[in-house]
Formats: structure tokens, C-alpha cells, sequence
């Protein structure tokens, strides 16, 4: 999604030029992609890296694939070459495809060979939010999205804020971890970060790791932030360093940047409507030393922390010098707390009417007009009903899956595969898959999931003992597989981002057959009556013949290839269903139900706003979520609107549901003998929905990318010998690595 600021096709913005000082040891450093040790293969070792003046461009967003953006950007390359070319390197701050599609790299790659210099890139959210979810067909034509060099006085780092299918960016407790390691051993030299998503821009939140990265900028010597996404040239400051996004290679925009010893000036690149290229210093300022060597340039905030109280949060303070103060809840308003000289303050704020859970407080302290962030967490009647917190160091990727009655196996963007007591959060095994998984099956105790590697394994679930390993696919399985009985055995089918569907043979992995869809498979397939069910990033949701692979039919859903019917169908007898985001020239956003043996539509349905997840069905009926936060019930036989249950917006949002049984009637939530839904989205909160109310949870003030499951079972009672009791057991996990159960009631 292409994020557009008030005035977008702004030429400039504020002035600005950076200057640094610093004594460094200068050498040649080879370039290292996240934490391998093997060298970024576009760039290897730097010629010339004992100089100490040299240029660099800086380059995002050149959405190579969508029409206009090719040409531009191949002219905004050999714009670059012809004007610039003793460039020392070229950082590609994502987006560089428009969907992430294998042939949109390669044709990137083409319009990029002619550069006579080296290029460095990190994903986008227009490659993981589409085709390529995890990055892997990136990390095949490029390298792994999170890298550093030395070059000159200066270390680089270039981030990955992505997460797999979501627009909205994060930093991944894992990438935190990379992130810290490495700034500790830039040997005190002069950073400069790059990132696509911004980070502590106020006016808009586009990723939810501000925090964190403010946390660390108060304790090493980061002096420069570029970043993409906003397709403007805006600049900012925080935290005593200078913010710059840089213009979009689709409008033929990119930056340039002198560098002189450990000083920085900076350059817009943009293209008139006449065609002429205009290139301005975007300013000047005095140069900046070190944070750690200059007071003025590090935090007056000493110290910082909150608590809860009676209804009342209270913070606070300590100060070194004089600052304008305000503090805000949950990225809410700020609240002015006025002029504060050194020293120690406390103010108070009533939280009465805040939901229960784990909130935010963000500390915001304005001195010498810069301003500066201190953040804390508190929580509000949180252990009512929280059953257990885990924290698991690396953000939850893929469905959580249920096991039997009293265990859940989760998979993490580390290649962490877990299994978890749902009584009381242990973990019972741990198995380390190499990349992230996307998901996984279980056929009785066989586990069976694919990576971002290209593998698919099989473990026992009882222990995670490993069976077989296939490794099939550079591209990356992003969704689970499904288990098929065929004449030829038991299959295991999955999806890839290359689109291709493969099916192997559950006992040793030997592969069935294969089939290659026209896009990326990310999402999956359901199995049911001798077939197989997928959608693609092709607009069509097709159906294969279990055995032998062969297209029965193929129905194109979608206008063009973002509104594909890439999410996955679900399957009531002879029915399939399968929705379509929101595409004004269809009608809306659309729910299709289509005769499973022959694709034919009996009927669809609009919704208001996009239906971002999978239809969720129940007895007789058929639920979505759209956008709007609104659950939308319809009859599987004819699609009629049988309620609609009102929320808040989600944006991107998960649904969860449960039937639980009568003896829930009279719980906090008053279900009734009606189902439990259950939202979460980029609010960071849980949103419970009956026919009868609803309740929020704040689970923390991170993204909720992945569906909560929601489990009918019995508390185990209190430790005075009380009877157990029926509950809702309700599992949500965040993008911060954290996993909460939440017991209803408790």
C-alpha cells in the first residue's frame, strides 16, 4: 500500500544537513547480512573503503512491476550514473518490487545491472504484504534484509521492518537482539540506520516498534535515520538525531549523500512534470557531535516508570535539565504536563475506564526543541483474567495450532517450533527448523509444516522429534499444508510463494506431484471430496484433483492482482468459500460461495469494507470480518445477511470463534448459549463479541497479525482443593514474541 502524506508530491521538506564528528579507525569491512558471517554478495568487500570523502545515494520504493514505475525508475538509475558516477554504493531502503513476484526481482535486477556501483536492499511491505510474505524470494536475488558494513568513518545498518502479509512494519524481538549486537560493536563510529517503514514520526504510526528504537538510540551513536514508505522527501527530529524519508524511485526521486570524514550533507533528487531533474542540499545546520559527547543532543529523561493504583496510573519523572512535558496512553492524545525544571515529578491520571490489561505510557520531553521519548508498560486488572503470559523472544508467524485437549504448537520467526501446555504456558519441546515456519497440519501425532526456507518437515508432536525433511522450494511455503487420502496414499500438499502447489507422500516426503499456479500460493489449500482448493495471487481460486494433480477447474475472482482470492477457502459439504477484498468496480468487498465440483458460483455477497481474513463457518452460517471491525453472518445457502454485529476498526484484523456450551451462560462476557468472536488487529487489543456485548483486553500496545484460537475446557481450580470450573481459554500472540491465555471467567 502506498502511504501518501497531506501534501504527498511535496518537492522538499524542512532544511536539513547533517555533520558528525568523531575519531575513527578507518579499514575495509565486508558487508554482513543480519548475523551470518558470509559477505552481502552484491557488495563483498568496498573498494575504497580507507576514503574519507566519498557519496552514496539513498533509494526507496521503485514498485518496479506496476507500469509507469518501471520506466521511471530505470531513469532515475541512469540519472544516477550519468551524474554520480563515483558513487561508492546505493542503499534500497524496500519496496522494490510492486508485489513481490519472482519476475518482478529479475526485472528489477535487469533495470538495475547497468549501475556501476553496488546495491544494497531490504524488503518492503509491498513484497511481504503480497507474493512474498517471508522475504525468501527477496533473500534468493539479493541476500538476507537485515545487513551492515563499515565504509569510510561510518558503520551502516539496514533494517528489515516488515512482517509477513501485514502492510504495517515492526521490528522483531530477534532483529531488536541483531540490531543491539551489532551497534555494540560498531567500535564508536557514526551510524547511520535505514529502514522502510519511519520510525517516531509523529504523525502517523506505521510500524509499532517506536519504543524499542528509541530505546536504543539513547545508548548508542546513531546519528542518521533514512527511511522510505512515504514516497516524500520530510525530515524530523527525535531523540537528538535527524530523520530523513526519502522521495519514491517510481517518481524518478532518490537522494544523494556527501560525505566528508564523519560529516553528512544531504541531497534530494527529484523530476519535474517538464521532465528536468532538480537536485537542492535540503539545508544546513551546525554540525552535530556525538549524543554521547554532547548533552544537548542526549535525553533530559533520566529515568521513567508508571503504576497502577485504584483506578489511577501514576508516573514518574526524573529529569537532567529543563523540558516542555506531556505524556500519552496507548499512542492516544498527549496530555500537557507544562514547563518541568530537573529533578524528580509525579503526576497522576485515572485509568478507571481503560480495559483490562497491559497498557503503554509514552513520555514525551521537549528540550531545545528536539524532542525526546521515554516509554513504560502497566498493568490494569490484568491477572483477573490472565492465565499465563510466555515470552518467547521472536514474534509468532502462522496459525497457532491445536493439539489434543491441553497443548498448542506455535512457530516463531526465529525457526523456533514449540509445543506449549495450555494449562499453565510450559513449554514441553522445542525444535529448531532452521527459518520461519509457516504453519502446520497435524494428522493424529504427525506434525507436518513447510518454512521460509523452502522445506517441509514432519516431527512427532508428541516429543518434536524429527521424521523426514523435503526441501523443495527457494521461494518459501508461508501457509500451512493440507493432508489429503488418495489412492496413492497419503499426501501432504502445500503452497509456495513461487506458486507452486506440491504434493508429497506423507510417509517419507518423495514427491507426488506438482502444480504451477500464475502467482504466489500464500495461503491453505483445503482438501474435500477428492479435491484440493487454492487461491493465488492470479485472481482465481482453483481446485486440483487429489491424486493426480490435474486442474478441474479454475475460477477468476478478482479484478487484478490485489484483490486476488489469495486467502484461505473454507469448505461445508459441496460448497467452497472464499473472499475477495474490498474493489469498487466488483461491488465492494465480496464473499463467494461456489460449488466445490464444478466452480461455479451459487452466490456472493458484498460487504462495506475489505474482508481481510479467511470465512469462518458455523453450523448453518458463514462469518467475516471486515475492516470496520464488523462481523457480517451469512447463510451458507443463499448468502443472505443473517446479522451483523458492530465493532471497531481493525484494519488488519484476525477472527476467532467459539460455540462454547450453557455452562458459560452468566460469564464476565454473558456469551449465552450464542458463539464467542473474538478481533485483534493493530490496536493491540482483543475485542470479545456476543449477540449479548462485548469486552476489549488490552494484550499490549504491539500488532495482533495472528488469529487467536480460542479453547472450551475446565480451570484447574485454586489451590484451597475448589472444584474446576468451565472456561474459555483464549490464546493471542503479539508481534513482540509475547503469548497470553486469557481464562473467561477466572
Amino acid at each position: 500500500m502506498t502511504i501518501l502524506f497531506g501534501s504527498a508530491r511535496r518537492a522538499l521538506s524542512s532544511a536539513i544537513a547533517l555533520a558528525v564528528m568523531v575519531v575513527a579507525v578507518l579499514h575495509p569491512a565486508a558487508a554482513l547480512a543480519g548475523s551470518q558471517t558470509s559477505s552481502y554478495k552484491a557488495l563483498g568487500i568496498l573498494p575504497g573503503t580507507f576514503k574519507t570523502t566519498f557519496s552514496f545515494a539513498v533509494a526507496s520504493d521503485s514498485h518496479v512491476g506496476y507500469g509507469p514505475a518501471d520506466e521511471n525508475t530505470a531513469r532515475a538509475f541512469q540519472d544516477m550514473a550519468s551524474r554520480h558516477p563515483d558513487l561508492s554504493f546505493l542503499v534500497h531502503m524496500g519496496d522494490v518490487t510492486e508485489t513481490g513476484a519472482e519476475a518482478e526481482y529479475r526485472l528489477f535486477r535487469n533495470v538495475a545491472a547497468s549501475l556501476p556501483f553496488p546495491l544494497m536492499a531490504t524488503v518492503g511491505n509491498h513484497e511481504a504484504r503480497w507474493q512474498d510474505p517471508q522475504g525468501s524470494v527477496f533473500k534468493a536475488q539479493f541476500s538476507a534484509p537485515n545487513l551492515s558494513f563499515d565504509y569510510g568513518a561510518w558503520h551502516f545498518l539496514v533494517l528489515d521492518t516488515t512482517y509477513p502479509g501485514e502492510t504495517l512494519g515492526t521490528l522483531d524481538p530477534t532483529t531488536v537482539s541483531w540490531l543491539e549486537k551489532d551497534l555494540l560493536a560498531s567500535r564508536g563510529r557514526p551510524v547511520a540506520v535505514f529502514s522502510h517503514h519511519p520510525f517516531l514520526y509523529s504523525e502517523q504510526d506505521f510500524q509499532d516498534s517506536d519504543d524499542a528504537f528509541a530505546e536504543l538510540l539513547d545508548r548508542y551513536p546513531v546519528a542518521a535515520v533514512f527511511c522510505g514508505h512515504g514516497h516524500s522527501f520530510i525530515s524530523w527530529l527525535a531523540q537528538g538525531r535527524r530523520f530523513q524519508m526519502v522521495g519514491a524511485l517510481m517518481d524518478g526521486a532518490y537522494a544523494v549523500v556527501e560525505v566528508q570524514g564523519a560529516s553528512m550533507s544531504i541531497y534530494s533528487v527529484t523530476r519535474g512534470a517538464d521532465g528536468k531533474v532538480q537536485e537542492s542540499l535540503t539545508g544546513k545546520l551546525e554540525a552535530y557531535p556525538l549524543p554521547h559527547e554532547n548533552p544537548l543532543s542526549s535525553s533530559p529523561v533520566t529515568s521513567f516508570s508508571a503504576a497502577v493504583e485504584g483506578g489511577r496510573v501514576t508516573g514518574k519523572i526524573e529529569l537532567s535539565r529543563a523540558a516542555q512535558v506531556s505524556f500519552q496512553i496507548d499512542r492516544g492524545s498527549y496530555n500537557p504536563l507544562g514547563e518541568l525544571g530537573p529533578g524528580t515529578h509525579q503526576f497522576t491520571q485515572d485509568v478507571s475506564g481503560h480495559a483490562k490489561g497491559t497498557h503503554s505510557i509514552r513520555l514525551k520531553a521537549v528540550a531545545g526543541g528536539i524532542p525526546y521519548f521515554a516509554s513504560g508498560e502497566f498493568d490494569k486488572d490484568a491477572s483477573d483474567i490472565t492465565a499465563w503470559r510466555l515470552e518467547l523472544g521472536s514474534a509468532v508467524v502462522g496459525d497457532l495450532l491445536r493439539y489434543g485437549e491441553d497443548r498448542v504448537i506455535l512457530g516463531t520467526r526465529d525457526g523456533a517450533v514449540r509445543c506449549v501446555d495450555l494449562k499453565d504456558g510450559r513449554i514441553l519441546w522445542q525444535f529448531s527448523a532452521g527459518s520461519a515456519w509457516g504453519g502446520g497440519v497435524l494428522d493424529g501425532d504427525r506434525l507436518y509444516f513447510g518454512t521460509a526456507a523452502g522445506d517441509v518437515c514432519t516431527l512427532d508432536a508428541n516429543d518434536g522429534s524429527a521424521s523426514w525433511r523435503a526441501s523443495l522450494d527457494k521461494a518459501g511455503f508461508f501457509a500451512a499444508p493440507a493432508i489429503a487420502l488418495t489412492p496413492m496414499g497419503k499426501l501432504v500438499i502445500a503452497g509456495s510463494s513461487s506458486g507452486k502447489l506440491y504434493a508429497l507422500y506423507a510417509l517419507y516426503g518423495g514427491k507426488a506431484w506438482q502444480f504451477q499456479a500464475k502467482g504466489a500460493i500464500a495461503s491453505a489449500p483445503a482438501v474435500s471430496s477428492g479435491k484440493v482448493f487454492f487461491g493465488a495471487w492470479d485472481g482465481s481460486l482453483s481446485a486440483l484433483d487429489t491424486a493426480s494433480g490435474s486442474l478441474a477447474w479454475s475460477a477468476p475472482l478478482g479484478r487484478q492482482i490485489y484483490y486476488s482470492p489469495y486467502l484461505t477457502p473454507a469448505v461445508s459439504g459441496d460448497t467452497v468459500f472464499a473472499t475477495a477484498p474490498y474493489d469498487s468496480k466488483a461491488g465492494g468487498s465480496l464473499l463467494y460461495a461456489l460449488d466445490a465440483s464444478t466452480g461455479w458460483i451459487l452466490w456472493k455477497a458484498a460487504g462495506g469494507s475489505s474482508f481481510m481474513e479467511p470465512a469462518v463457518l458455523s453450523g448453518s452460517q458463514v462469518s467475516v470480518l471486515d475492516a470496520s471491525g464488523d462481523i457480517l453472518v451469512f447463510s451458507q445457502v443463499d448468502g443472505r445477511l443473517v446479522r451483523s454485529i458492530s465493532g471497531e476498526a481493525t484494519l488488519f484484523a484476525t477472527l476467532a470463534m467459539a460455540v462454547p456450551s450453557a455452562a458459560f451462560t452468566g460469564a464476565v462476557m454473558s456469551p449465552g448459549a450464542g458463539p464467542v468472536y473474538v478481533t485483534g488487529g493493530y490496536r493491540g487489543v482483543l475485542t470479545f463479541v456476543t449477540p449479548d456485548g462485548r469486552a476489549d483486553y488490552r494484550v499490549r500496545d504491539s500488532y495482533l497479525f495472528v488469529s487467536p484460537i480460542l479453547v472450551a475446557s475446565n480451570d484447574p481450580g485454586s489451590q484451597d482443593g475448589s472444584a474446576a470450573k468451565p472456561r474459555l481459554l483464549t490464546l493471542a500472540a503479539d508481534t513482540r514474541g509475547r503469548v497470553t491465555a486469557l481464562a473467561f471467567p477466572r
